[in-house]
């Protein structure tokens, strides 16, 4: 595959990724006034987006350096958020402290996250929302291809399926929306058991 070939599938994939965040975001219907919490922020592909629609932000992840990523994707919004060093398996949150949560394409990233889950429930408050994006088997191939294009190895799958997700968050939550986009699979779920 030439150079031109690689950048046009990178760039595509980058814009399917969009899309899709922007669809998951207006499947969730966050209020507007709420301020959002997007755990596992990575490069902010998903926290650049929140932004745009003029949330206020939490964003939070492990690694100090994909933090700084966040801040180079965000360009003249990076004063916006409050960016945090947030380790999603015991946050630095009380109880009930957010009435919307993000988690976007980081469960398959994630070394037990059901108990991830369970700790951005904790934070979540009874009335609030969760939205996860997953990306969904075109997604899983396609990221496939661009770690072997990048020879960076095998791109992780993740401990739990699309159906593990599933099932964990109808067993958690009384309200469980989900629809699958180009390259995610996205739920909204509300109503804290």
């Amino acid at each position: 595959m030439h150079d031109c070939d690689i950048e046009k599938m990178l760039s595509e994939r980058e814009a399917l990724l969009i899309r899709d965040y922007d669809s998951a975001l207006d499947l969730a219907r966050f209020g507007a006034r709420e301020t959002i919490l997007d755990v596992a922020t990575g490069s902010g592909r998903m926290l650049l987006q929140i932004l745009k629609r003029g949330y206020s932000v939490v964003s939070g992840d492990i690694d100090r350096d994909a933090l700084d990523r966040a801040r180079e994707r965000l360009g003249e919004l990076a004063s916006k958020p409050t960016l945090v060093v947030l380790n999603a398996h015991q946050m630095q949150f009380d109880d009930d402290s957010f009435h919307a949560v993000t988690l976007a394409n980081a469960i398959h990233e994630m070394d037990n996250p059901r108990g991830a889950l369970n700790e951005i429930s904790r934070v979540l408050t009874v009335d609030g929302k969760l939205l996860v994006v997953e990306f969904n088997s075109q997604g899983f191939e396609l990221m496939k291809l661009h770690h072997e294009m990048q020879g960076r190895g095998e791109h992780p799958m993740g401990e739990m399926s699309t159906e593990d997700i599933d099932c964990y968050l109808q067993a958690t939550f009384d309200c469980v929306e989900t629809q699958e986009f180009s390259i995610t699979h996205a739920w909204v779920a509300s109503g804290k058991k």
